[in-house]
């Protein structure tokens, strides 16, 4: 599992994050699923989902990056930031270019929200654990390959 996480080119989670907010944003119904009859607030809690998972994406390809040492801190909130702006294009984007989707901005905040959100649970929940999780195959990668060169 570690050496398919690490085999992951940088980039490409976050492209598929996107690729799937672009999906979610312009479909007029992409699940098929009337969400205002579940409950009033689904759209803004489905935006939430999108953009947790967008920002966290973009937040683990950065971190990634910065194996076996910490991300830092002002790139993680710079990243959660540009998931926010990313989500207050797409409803720029449901505004001007679509005909029949409204544009909210309170799928914004809820955006923004979900976005923060992704930010606290790497930084203090998940951070320690995939750096542990991981450093210990690049460390071991690292090892296997300088043994290799001496010989």
């Amino acid at each position: 599992m570690k050496s398919f996480i690490l085999s992951i080119p940088k980039g490409l989670v976050s492209i598929l994050a996107i690729l799937l907010t672009l999906y979610c944003t312009f479909a007029s119904n992409p699940f098929g699923v009337n969400a205002l009859k579940v409950f009033p607030y689904a759209e803004q809690v489905g935006h939430m989902i999108l953009y947790f998972i967008v920002a966290l994406a973009f937040i683990l390809d950065y971190a990634k990056t910065r194996l076996p040492h910490h991300s830092k801190i002002n790139q993680e909130i710079v990243l959660a930031a540009t998931a926010s702006v990313l989500a207050l294009v797409m409803e720029i984007g449901l505004m001007f270019y679509t005909a029949g989707l409204n544009y909210d901005l309170f799928n914004w905040a809820a955006a923004t929200v979900g976005a923060a959100i992704a930010f606290l649970f790497y930084h203090f929940w998940l951070l320690h654990p995939m750096r542990h999780y991981l450093y210990h195959s690049i460390q071991h990668h690292w090892r296997y390959q300088h043994r290799r060169k001496k010989k």
